[in-house]
Protein backbone atom coordinates (compact mmCIF):
# COMPACT_ATOMS: atom_id res chain seq x y z
CA UNK A 1 0.00 0.00 0.00
CA UNK A 2 2.86 2.71 1.12
CA UNK A 3 4.44 1.53 -2.82
CA UNK A 4 1.43 1.89 -4.29
CA UNK A 5 1.24 5.83 -2.93
CA UNK A 6 4.65 6.30 -3.62
CA UNK A 7 4.30 5.51 -7.27
CA UNK A 8 1.25 8.04 -7.38
CA UNK A 9 3.11 10.66 -5.06
CA UNK A 10 5.93 10.25 -7.94
CA UNK A 11 3.60 10.04 -10.60
CA UNK A 12 1.68 13.40 -9.88
CA UNK A 13 4.92 14.95 -8.96
CA UNK A 14 6.58 13.96 -12.63
CA UNK A 15 3.16 15.40 -14.16
CA UNK A 16 3.60 18.80 -12.41
CA UNK A 17 7.21 19.66 -13.29
CA UNK A 18 6.05 18.54 -16.87
CA UNK A 19 3.29 21.15 -16.82
CA UNK A 20 5.16 23.81 -15.36
CA UNK A 21 8.37 23.00 -18.12
CA UNK A 22 5.31 23.12 -20.92
CA UNK A 23 4.28 26.67 -19.39
CA UNK A 24 7.15 27.84 -19.03
CA UNK A 25 8.09 26.77 -22.54
CA UNK A 26 5.13 28.31 -23.80
CA UNK A 27 5.86 31.76 -22.18
CA UNK A 28 9.33 31.71 -23.56
CA UNK A 29 8.55 31.36 -27.53
CA UNK A 30 5.50 33.84 -26.88
CA UNK A 31 7.93 36.25 -25.26
CA UNK A 32 10.71 35.34 -27.95
CA UNK A 33 8.08 35.81 -30.62
CA UNK A 34 6.57 39.12 -29.42
CA UNK A 35 10.74 40.18 -29.05
CA UNK A 36 10.88 39.43 -32.67
CA UNK A 37 7.82 41.43 -33.95
CA UNK A 38 8.78 44.27 -32.21
CA UNK A 39 12.49 44.11 -33.39
CA UNK A 40 10.43 44.25 -37.04
CA UNK A 41 8.35 47.46 -35.75
CA UNK A 42 11.54 49.45 -34.61
CA UNK A 43 13.53 48.26 -37.64
CA UNK A 44 10.71 49.96 -39.86
CA UNK A 45 10.14 53.16 -37.44
CA UNK A 46 13.48 53.66 -37.66
CA UNK A 47 13.86 53.52 -41.47
CA UNK A 48 10.87 55.85 -41.92
CA UNK A 49 12.59 58.40 -39.28
CA UNK A 50 14.97 59.00 -42.53
CA UNK A 51 11.59 59.42 -44.74
CA UNK A 52 9.92 61.97 -42.49
CA UNK A 53 12.93 64.13 -43.23
CA UNK A 54 13.07 63.11 -47.01
CA UNK A 55 9.44 64.36 -46.51
CA UNK A 56 10.38 67.53 -45.62
CA UNK A 57 13.44 67.89 -48.14
CA UNK A 58 10.60 67.12 -50.66
CA UNK A 59 8.87 70.08 -49.64
CA UNK A 60 12.38 72.32 -50.51
CA UNK A 61 13.14 70.80 -53.23
CA UNK A 62 13.48 72.27 -56.91
CA UNK A 63 12.19 69.68 -60.08
CA UNK A 64 16.28 69.17 -60.46
CA UNK A 65 15.88 66.49 -57.66
CA UNK A 66 13.17 64.39 -59.13
CA UNK A 67 14.88 61.66 -60.48
CA UNK A 68 16.48 60.76 -56.79
CA UNK A 69 13.32 61.61 -54.97
CA UNK A 70 11.28 59.27 -56.80
CA UNK A 71 13.74 56.60 -57.10
CA UNK A 72 14.40 56.89 -53.12
CA UNK A 73 11.17 57.06 -52.45
CA UNK A 74 10.35 53.91 -54.68
CA UNK A 75 13.23 51.73 -52.77
CA UNK A 76 11.20 52.81 -49.81
CA UNK A 77 7.80 51.58 -50.37
CA UNK A 78 9.66 48.23 -51.54
CA UNK A 79 11.15 47.66 -48.24
CA UNK A 80 8.21 48.86 -45.99
CA UNK A 81 6.08 46.48 -48.16
CA UNK A 82 8.66 43.56 -47.45
CA UNK A 83 8.52 44.49 -43.76
CA UNK A 84 4.88 44.20 -43.73
CA UNK A 85 4.98 40.75 -45.37
CA UNK A 86 6.93 39.76 -42.34
CA UNK A 87 4.87 41.84 -39.98
CA UNK A 88 1.49 40.00 -41.32
CA UNK A 89 3.54 36.54 -40.89
CA UNK A 90 4.23 37.66 -37.39
CA UNK A 91 0.69 38.46 -36.48
CA UNK A 92 -1.01 35.19 -37.83
CA UNK A 93 1.01 32.74 -35.82
CA UNK A 94 0.63 35.00 -32.51
CA UNK A 95 -2.19 36.03 -30.70
CA UNK A 96 -2.45 40.32 -30.68
CA UNK A 97 -1.96 41.94 -27.01
CA UNK A 98 -2.46 45.17 -26.24
CA UNK A 99 1.21 46.04 -26.60
CA UNK A 100 1.26 44.52 -30.14
CA UNK A 101 -2.13 46.43 -31.17
CA UNK A 102 -0.55 49.44 -30.17
CA UNK A 103 2.96 48.84 -32.47
CA UNK A 104 0.67 48.20 -35.29
CA UNK A 105 -1.65 51.30 -34.93
CA UNK A 106 2.17 53.10 -34.99
CA UNK A 107 2.73 50.98 -38.26
CA UNK A 108 0.11 51.79 -40.00
CA UNK A 109 0.46 55.65 -39.31
CA UNK A 110 3.99 54.87 -40.73
CA UNK A 111 2.15 53.37 -43.85
CA UNK A 112 -0.40 56.55 -44.34
CA UNK A 113 2.38 58.76 -44.08
CA UNK A 114 4.14 57.00 -46.63
CA UNK A 115 0.97 57.50 -48.90
CA UNK A 116 0.89 61.11 -48.28
CA UNK A 117 4.24 61.24 -49.55
CA UNK A 118 3.85 59.44 -52.67
CA UNK A 119 1.24 61.35 -53.82
CA UNK A 120 2.86 64.70 -53.04
CA UNK A 121 5.90 63.65 -55.36
CA UNK A 122 3.99 61.75 -58.11
CA UNK A 123 2.42 65.79 -58.44
CA UNK A 124 5.13 67.37 -58.00
CA UNK A 125 7.06 65.50 -60.52
CA UNK A 126 5.05 64.57 -62.93
CA UNK A 127 5.61 60.73 -62.34
CA UNK A 128 3.33 57.80 -63.20
CA UNK A 129 3.63 55.05 -60.79
CA UNK A 130 0.54 53.56 -59.57
CA UNK A 131 -1.07 54.27 -55.95
CA UNK A 132 -3.39 51.62 -54.22
CA UNK A 133 -4.77 51.53 -51.35
CA UNK A 134 -6.13 48.37 -49.94
CA UNK A 135 -8.52 48.40 -46.91
CA UNK A 136 -9.00 45.39 -44.87
CA UNK A 137 -10.29 44.92 -41.62
CA UNK A 138 -8.00 44.01 -38.41
CA UNK A 139 -10.81 41.81 -37.24
CA UNK A 140 -13.32 40.68 -40.21
CA UNK A 141 -16.24 38.38 -40.00
CA UNK A 142 -15.83 35.23 -41.64
CA UNK A 143 -16.79 36.09 -44.76
CA UNK A 144 -14.93 39.03 -44.86
CA UNK A 145 -11.57 36.81 -43.98
CA UNK A 146 -12.28 34.31 -46.84
CA UNK A 147 -12.54 37.86 -49.53
CA UNK A 148 -9.46 39.50 -47.76
CA UNK A 149 -7.39 36.00 -48.02
CA UNK A 150 -7.81 35.90 -51.51
CA UNK A 151 -7.64 39.38 -52.01
CA UNK A 152 -4.37 39.72 -50.41
CA UNK A 153 -3.14 36.88 -52.20
CA UNK A 154 -3.76 38.71 -55.82
CA UNK A 155 -1.85 42.03 -54.50
CA UNK A 156 0.98 40.25 -53.67
CA UNK A 157 1.49 38.96 -57.44
CA UNK A 158 0.26 42.47 -58.67
CA UNK A 159 2.98 43.67 -56.61
CA UNK A 160 5.54 40.85 -57.21
CA UNK A 161 4.72 41.88 -61.05
CA UNK A 162 4.63 45.35 -61.08
CA UNK A 163 7.69 46.35 -58.26
CA UNK A 164 8.50 49.41 -57.83
CA UNK A 165 5.88 51.04 -60.20
CA UNK A 166 3.25 50.16 -58.13
CA UNK A 167 2.91 51.73 -54.49
CA UNK A 168 0.78 49.07 -52.22
CA UNK A 169 -0.65 50.82 -48.99
CA UNK A 170 -2.22 48.30 -46.90
CA UNK A 171 -4.69 49.81 -44.45
CA UNK A 172 -6.95 48.33 -41.62
CA UNK A 173 -10.28 50.10 -41.55
CA UNK A 174 -11.34 49.25 -38.13
CA UNK A 175 -8.02 50.48 -36.02
CA UNK A 176 -8.64 53.97 -34.00
CA UNK A 177 -7.31 56.00 -36.21
CA UNK A 178 -9.04 59.42 -37.33
CA UNK A 179 -6.85 59.52 -40.98
CA UNK A 180 -8.77 56.39 -42.07
CA UNK A 181 -11.80 57.61 -40.92
CA UNK A 182 -11.41 60.85 -42.91
CA UNK A 183 -10.56 58.69 -45.82
CA UNK A 184 -13.14 55.53 -45.30
CA UNK A 185 -15.71 58.77 -45.25
CA UNK A 186 -14.27 60.78 -47.93
CA UNK A 187 -14.48 57.72 -50.38
CA UNK A 188 -17.25 55.91 -48.90
CA UNK A 189 -15.74 52.93 -48.06
CA UNK A 190 -18.46 50.67 -46.07
CA UNK A 191 -17.07 47.44 -46.58
CA UNK A 192 -13.75 45.68 -47.24
CA UNK A 193 -11.46 44.19 -49.04
CA UNK A 194 -12.27 47.55 -51.06
CA UNK A 195 -9.24 49.14 -53.68
CA UNK A 196 -8.48 52.50 -53.47
CA UNK A 197 -6.93 53.75 -57.13
CA UNK A 198 -4.84 56.88 -57.61
CA UNK A 199 -7.14 58.63 -55.31
CA UNK A 200 -9.63 58.15 -57.67
CA UNK A 201 -11.37 54.83 -58.49
CA UNK A 202 -12.55 53.05 -55.61
CA UNK A 203 -13.46 49.26 -56.44
CA UNK A 204 -15.47 47.32 -54.16
CA UNK A 205 -15.10 43.33 -53.44
CA UNK A 206 -12.10 40.56 -54.78
CA UNK A 207 -10.99 41.96 -57.87
CA UNK A 208 -8.50 40.18 -60.15
CA UNK A 209 -5.06 40.87 -61.63
CA UNK A 210 -7.22 41.61 -64.69
CA UNK A 211 -9.48 43.95 -63.46
CA UNK A 212 -6.84 46.09 -61.53
CA UNK A 213 -4.55 46.52 -64.41
CA UNK A 214 -7.76 47.79 -66.46
CA UNK A 215 -8.59 50.24 -64.35
CA UNK A 216 -4.96 51.30 -63.89
CA UNK A 217 -4.56 51.55 -67.33
CA UNK A 218 -8.17 53.11 -68.54
CA UNK A 219 -7.47 55.90 -65.62
CA UNK A 220 -3.75 57.03 -66.71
Amino acid sequence: MVMQKDVFWKAGLFTLVVFISGVLLGYFLESNRVDEIREEYRNVETQWADAKIQSSFYQLMTPSFCEESIKENLNFADRVYREGLKLEEYEQSNRITKEILYDKERYVLLKLEFWINSVYLKDKCKTNYTNLIYFYAQNPSLEQKGEQDSQALILKDLKNKHGAELMLIPLPIDLNIATISILRDAYNIDDVPALLINEKIKLDGVQSIEEIENVIKDGM
